[in-house]
């Protein structure tokens, strides 16, 4: 394809232009959303004396009731190592049990204690409580809307990410 007029240059140039300031205005949205919504989640998180990492944790479980390392590992896209490391801190304190698999004495397995399931029930409550208040502060009649265009952005996020 050959460009014969000015115009066709201005509209290239144009056009060009445009996807580049959007480029940038996506980059500019993603890391002003991804550190609102950290700074956000740790307040809620910091009133439970957990990391956001713990919590995750326990929230997995709370959500499975049992769970392989290598399952958590796969949930949270962090390595075994590391979901280890973080759960010693658990089983330390009391909110985790790790048992092997009646299935595969191979396996490790983890579930919350009772007071692991206290403190995942009430870190659950809370962050409902937030989500709550971030609805309430949408626009009446755009939650679907803004909830739709967050599944096209995590999904777009997903395929790049390949």
């Amino acid at each position: 394809m050959y460009v014969t007029t000015i115009q066709e240059v201005r509209v290239i140039i144009s056009s060009e232009e445009k996807y580049q300031r959007c480029v940038q205005d996506i980059g500019v949205l993603l890391r002003k959303t991804v550190r609102t919504f950290q700074m956000l989640e740790r307040e809620q998180i910091r009133t439970h004396g957990l990391t956001n990492s713990q919590c995750y944790i326990l929230l997995e479980l709370y959500k499975f009731k049992t769970l392989s390392i290598n399952e958590i590992s796969q949930h949270l896209h962090l390595n075994i190592s590391t979901i280890t490391r973080i759960m010693n801190n658990l089983v330390r304190d009391k909110l985790i049990i790790r048992t092997k698999a009646d299935y595969d004495k191979r396996i490790v397995e983890a579930k919350l204690t009772d007071s692991g399931l206290a403190a995942a029930q009430l870190l659950q409550k809370d962050i409902e409580n937030y989500y709550k208040k971030v609805i309430t502060n949408l626009p009446k009649g755009h939650v679907r809307e803004v909830m739709n265009s967050f599944e096209l952005l995590v999904e777009a996020l997903s395929k790049a990410s390949q």
